[in-house]
């Protein structure tokens, strides 16, 4: 059986027929080709899973057959053969989407092993289009991704209510997805036609709230200039997804429940009711019923958003779905990386604070900063085990004051200081800007350029 289906570009015709042999022998299914035009004739016509490219050919240049693969969307991977090329066209070549290039004259075992990563690259890219579509074909959204038993049962949940109008709560952990499980709802019910609009409440104050909401009037404020259509208005006969649900203020909470009842609005500054078709998807990561204890959120509209209720599960609840998740992560981002066995079994063994979001900010982070196209477990080393767990009773020392433990005995300068308790108080209230800004008794404004400052992105953003 062929180990893979390879075509060899090389105008030197010896050397063309030697790999040729040589990669025949290696159990390669190989054909051989002399120009570029030719070249990109074969790749239309037929499946490669590598394309040998010298560089230098005569008419069309190997970098302009590149970028026609690429421009194409045809999947065989490009590892470019170079012998008097510049280095400013190989890298040319690798931002173009080569797969890797190698020097004139190589080693057959090198050339080998390159191929075979190369293969193997593009097996997970296909692995990826293949899940997505049995996903589409089969009525399973294609953005929800997993083979876990956990993400299995998520999706017959989400088809459930999917086939229903009903009010839907979705549940769970900060950066597990509980976005892409309500546009998930959305894609599979009879208004995947319509609009899907997002609201998260946690970035407007109340009456910008209602104005970004239910729209206004001309005249109604100060700045309101001319008329404006609310999102709810937006999204009729569609979808309105309201993120972060729990922070509504609660006077506002006695207008969002009333618009759920009797599906009417009225702009900020109107006098008529304005009646909609909308579906509402809410999502919190609060527990709600313990806002509803606190007085802090309604009772009856918590009942009203109950209807029907979904909860994501966190990753560490479906941990054999990270080398999915990670070869997708690449592939949707543009890299040309693998993740080793070592690397892949070490992200599977961290505890993701963050969830899903957390994992594909480190994929994005280790695929921009490694050195190598293969990521190994030293390229992860920033990846630290939880805290050990403290005896009850006791109380860590950085927890007793509030602060973020220091990292060994060193002194930390006040920069670092700052940013690593910022980092602290935003774990303490799972990413939530809001109330970590409170906490740090600054206002939100100045929590977002301290993050900016000091590039808090990994998690919460």
């Amino acid at each position: 059986m062929s180990k893979g289906k390879i075509l060899v570009v090389d105008d030197e015709g010896t050397l063309r027929m030697l790999l040729g042999n040589e990669l025949a022998r290696a159990g390669y299914s190989v054909d051989t080709l002399a120009g570029g035009e030719e070249a990109l004739l074969a790749v239309r016509h037929d499946f490669y899973h590598v394309v040998l490219l010298d560089i230098l050919l005569p008419g069309m240049s190997g970098i302009d057959v590149l970028r026609e693969i690429k421009k194409e969307n045809i999947s065989s991977e490009v590892i470019i053969l170079t012998g008097n090329a510049t280095i400013e066209n190989c890298i040319e070549c690798i931002k173009i989407g080569a797969f890797e290039y190698v020097r004139k004259p190589y080693e057959l075992s090198e050339l080998c092993i390159q191929i075979e990563r190369a293969i193997e690259h593009q097996r997970s890219l296909l692995d990826v289009q293949i899940l997505q579509e049995e996903l589409r074909k089969t009525g399973r959204s294609g953005s929800i991704l997993g083979i876990s038993r956990a993400i299995e049962d998520l999706r017959k949940i989400i088809s459930r209510i999917a086939s229903t109008s009903s009010t839907a709560l979705v549940l769970g952990e900060s950066g597990t997805g509980k976005e892409l499980v309500a546009r998930s709802i959305h894609e599979l019910s009879a208004r995947h036609n319509q609009p899907f609009v997002t609201v998260n409440c946690a970035t407007f104050a109340e009456a910008l709230l209602e104005s970004e909401l239910f729209g206004h009037e001309k005249g109604a404020f100060t700045d309101a200039k001319f008329q404006k259509l609310g999102l709810a208005e937006i999204a009729n006969n569609g979808t309105l997804f309201l993120d972060e649900v729990g922070e509504i203020p609660l006077h506002f909470q006695a207008k969002l429940l009333r618009f759920l009842e009797r599906g009417e609005i009225r702009r900020v500054g109107g006098t008529r009711d304005i009646t909609l078709s909308v579906r509402i998807i809410c999502a919190t990561n609060q527990p709600l019923e313990s806002l509803v204890e606190q007085k802090l959120f309604r009772s009856d509209l918590f009942y009203r958003l109950n209807v029907l209720s979904v909860v994501v599960p966190p990753l560490k609840d479906h941990v054999e779905d990270i080398p999915l998740l990670v070869r997708h992560f690449i592939a949707t981002q543009g890299f040309q990386k693998e993740f080793d066995p070592e690397a892949l079994e070490i992200l599977k063994g961290y505890t993701w604070r963050g969830n899903v979001r957390e994992l594909r900010n480190v994929v994005e982070r280790t695929c921009i900063l490694s050195p190598g196209k293969m990521v190994t477990a030293a390229d992860l080393s920033f990846l630290r085990p939880a805290p050990a767990a403290v005896p009850p009773g006791e109380t860590r020392r950085d927890e007793a004051v509030g602060l973020p433990a220091a990292e060994g005995d060193r002194s930390l300068s006040l920069k670092e200081m700052e940013r690593k308790h910022i980092l602290h108080v935003l774990s303490k209230v799972n990413g939530q800007k809001g109330k970590a800004a409170k906490m740090l008794r600054i206002s939100p404004k100045t929590l977002y350029l301290k993050m900016k400052e000091y590039a808090i992105v990994s998690v919460y953003e």
